[in-house]
């Protein structure tokens, strides 16, 4: 399954004019033992500028209003500590907008 996707994903970036397509599909056995502790952050995260962050700091995309995504993704690194509780505020934070604010006046929380 590795290689298909993998295949499929360099197909898709040569397709679409990439530059360098760099595909290496899994060589042996996924082992979740190695992740269970890392707490892995980042890849798209908040911040208070649409030009250098995804979402604002309500989790909301900054190019889809519609869209919130909670999760430590928004965060731009770990800070070496187990980031449940603060990905727990977040998404209290986020439903509090949506609920109080966003669905009362729908469209961006953040101009």
């Amino acid at each position: 399954m590795s290689r298909f996707v993998t295949d499929r994903a360099a197909e898709i970036g040569e397709a679409m004019g990439a530059t360098q397509v760099a595909a290496a599909a899994r060589q042996g056995p996924f082992d979740s033992r190695l992740y269970q502790s890392t707490h892995n952050t980042g890849g798209a995260i908040m911040g208070a500028d649409p030009t250098n962050s995804a979402a604002n700091p309500f989790l909301q995309s900054w190019d889809v209003s519609n869209v919130f995504v909670i999760g430590a993704w928004a965060f731009a690194h770990n800070s070496s500590y187990n980031p449940t509780d603060t990905v727990g505020a977040l998404a209290y934070w986020a439903a509090d907008a949506l609920a109080n604010q966003d669905l009362k006046n729908l469209g961006p929380l953040v101009q």
